[in-house]
């Protein structure tokens, strides 16, 4: 697994380009037509993906520093990236600067982004005109490229709820994304124009444009007063769902008294609100928000909740906004 963390890289299970965005996509950039390449080929995976979907492109050309199956040209593709293509389909390398650093693994120095993926779709973006990646579903709210970002795709795995979920050969639907991670993923498309407005997607299921989904949001607030993980707090907060169902609330304080309050702590706290607050106005809100934004703005992680959605996490911001809304 160190051996995979140190290039970011993660081989790809799933089909994510049977779902109709991509299936447009294709057709709009005349995929069979081109000469389409693969940066960060690893071991083939997007190729034979891409044929399942019932797609082809005229030839594919395959780099990677590291070469995991035969006709792949070795080629560290960060440093210097291939020319002369004007259509990408990528599962670029994923790693955290943080993580890197904490498990004494290389970072480029070139970047002043957190993530390697970044970078990489970066050069994707510098050097291709049509760009469709599998990214990490965080992506959606980096604010990052979204100037030729026409779609973005959260990719959910199947589950009982098979409503959203088109199945694959074999009836497995989106399945698993990769081989040893379940971490969430997305399928951003890019297209050569620049774009007013971004599709959000889960699967098949369109959710609404960037804009559409943003209006349902309060606004930032700047109220220092509202302090977290005060140990004095008179506003509990649960902040990420369990495995079941969308479990995110606030609460009484008294309910988080066996709870330590640290410092640093994300998932479980107590917020001092300088004035009385009511809980179940406060929990009807973020039901409102989650409801009309379909989670796209509430950060996921590992796991799938019971319902079939990922799990969610609630971060300060938005719950600054949610308690000092008028």
């Amino acid at each position: 697994m160190d051996k995979k963390r140190a290039s970011g890289r993660y081989y790809t299970r799933g089909n994510p380009f049977r779902l109709e965005p991509f299936q447009t996509w294709a057709q709009a950039s005349n995929l069979a037509q081109q000469i389409t390449l693969e940066p960060f080929a690893g071991a083939k995976d997007i190729p034979q993906l891409i044929d399942a979907a019932n797609l082809q492109c005229q030839d594919w050309a395959f780099f990677d520093i590291q070469p995991g199956a035969e006709g792949i040209a070795q080629r560290d593709t960060l440093a210097d990236f291939p020319k002369g293509f004007n259509v990408c389909i990528t599962n670029p390398p994923w790693l955290a600067r943080n993580s890197a650093t904490r498990r004494g693994l290389p970072f480029p120095e070139a970047t002043r982004y957190d993530d390697l993926y970044k970078y990489a779709l970066e050069q994707c973006l510098t050097h291709c005109g049509w760009v469709a990646a599998i990214i990490p579903e965080a992506f959606i709210r980096s604010g990052l490229f979204l100037k030729r970002l026409h779609d973005f795709i959260s990719l959910v795995p199947q589950t009982q709820d098979k409503t959203n979920y088109p199945p694959d050969k074999g009836g497995r639907g989106i399945s698993v994304m990769f081989e040893d991670t379940e971490h969430p993923v997305g399928l951003a498309l890019f297209a050569p124009d620049a774009t007013s407005d971004v599709r959000i997607w889960r699967n098949n299921q369109l959710l609404g444009t960037m804009s559409e989904l943003r209006r349902h949001l309060p606004q930032p607030s700047a109220n220092r007063n509202i302090v977290f993980n005060d140990p004095a707090g008179n506003l509990g907060l649960i902040a990420i769902d369990n495995t079941v169902s969308a479990s995110i609330r606030f609460c009484p304080p008294e309910e988080l008294k066996d709870y330590p309050i640290r410092v640093h702590c994300r998932s479980i706290t107590k917020i001092g609100v300088p004035w009385r607050v009511d809980i179940d106005m406060l929990n009807a809100r973020l039901k409102t928000i989650r409801e009309k934004t379909h989670d796209v703005f509430l950060t996921a992680f590992k796991g799938i909740r019971r319902d079939g959605h990922y799990r969610r996490r609630l971060d300060w911001a938005l719950s600054r906004a949610i308690v000092d809304m008028e």
